[in-house]
């Protein structure tokens, strides 16, 4: 991974552009390489904005061409997704996980910060859909990714040096009730059970979650818009912009009840979570015994449903393709009950 301490992080698209830039930046350009042309290929947008670009290089081998993905904000503010930047400069390369080659990450003085990685759609890859649900088979292949994260990272030995990991329900539990009693009228959540129309049910039952305490690593975000299948088409991780340290049933939680139809979700999860546990005990981390982990399984879904209660920046469509599937999950599983809220 290119690392350039003494640049500021660009901006701006001239400045991320410049090919004098990218030549010291990127880690797959030489010194004996010239780049001899760069081309916007794509650019999306939510908080952070994703440009994909293409960079031609000559050099001692010939002519070719790179492909590159750079998340950042590109309106000259100085502003990005710090916590992701740091997440691949001080964790990814310590994690034997499935996630985008990153070329160059940077966090600047003024918490300005820039992620250049790999296009995965150029590379064979595809971005997994809210609108579509994820199958049995892909999510087998996720879970064996938050197992291989959760297990080498259990008991925060291998990520104690990271002073800037926080609790993540101690960062989404600072919301106010009346903040989210007006989104959950908003019709998000239209149709769903009466306690789960209330907010204070909501933050009372992430005050008991957080009891179950903290045993490694997570995603922090793992519906199925940060899911994405490689060119073998096996499950991969992306946007690692909540990372934080939590209990492993938040991340396997909010994962089923949201990537899965219902109906897959409610005929599967049983097998899924099994299979999870194998993983995870295949790390060598102490998995819990099944009954254990089917009970905290069931009591770890209000913190997914609470992002997707907060979730206004993506597109409402994809608030409405998520909220019935984490919301039939705490209906069936009387999540708000177990822990003692209603």
């Amino acid at each position: 991974m290119g690392a350039l301490p003494a640049m500021t992080v660009p901006t701006t698209y001239d400045e991320l552009l410049d090919p004098a830039w990218l030549h010291a930046a990127l880690d797959d350009i030489g010194p004996d390489d010239r780049i001899v042309a760069v081309e916007r290929t794509g650019t999306s947008k939510t908080r952070a904005e994703k440009l994909r670009f293409a960079v031609t290089v000559e050099g001692p081998n010939g002519r070719r061409v790179g492909t590159y993905c750079a998340k950042a904000h590109l309106d000259g503010t100085p502003s990005g997704s710090v916590t992701e930047a740091r997440f691949y400069l001080d964790l990814a390369p310590r994690l034997d996980v499935r996630m985008p080659h990153v070329h160059y990450a940077a966090v600047d003085d003024n918490d300005a910060s820039i992620i250049i990685m790999e296009d995965v759609v150029a590379a064979g890859g595809e971005f997994m859909s809210p609108h579509h649900p994820l199958s049995v088979e892909t999510v087998r292949s996720t879970l064996s990714q938050l197992a291989r994260l959760h297990g080498s990272t259990w008991g925060l030995s291998a990520v104690a040096d990271v002073a800037w990991l926080g609790n993540g329900l101690e960062r989404f539990t600072m919301y106010e009730a009346a903040m989210l009693q007006k989104l959950l009228d908003d019709g998000r959540a239209e149709g769903f059970a009466p306690e789960l129309l209330d907010a204070g049910n909501l933050l009372a039952a992430l005050e008991r979650q957080a009891e179950h305490g903290i045993t490694c690593l997570l995603h922090g975000d793992t519906h199925t818009g940060n899911v994405y299948l490689d060119a073998e088409r096996r499950g991969c991780w992306y946007d690692w912009e909540v990372v934080q340290l939590g209990h492993w049933a938040q991340d396997v939680a909010y994962h089923l009840s949201t990537v899965l139809s219902i109906e897959d979700r409610r005929a599967h999860e049983r097998d899924l979570l099994r299979h999870y546990l194998d993983e995870l005990a295949a790390q060598g981390a102490p998995a819990p015994t099944f009954d254990e982990a089917w009970d905290l399984y069931r009591r770890s879904l209000s913190y997914g449903y609470l992002l997707w209660v907060i979730t206004q920046i993506r597109g409402r469509d994809e608030v409405l393709a998520h909220m019935p599937r984490i919301g039939a999950a705490m209906t069936d599983h009387q999540t708000y009950r177990l822990l003692g809220v209603v």
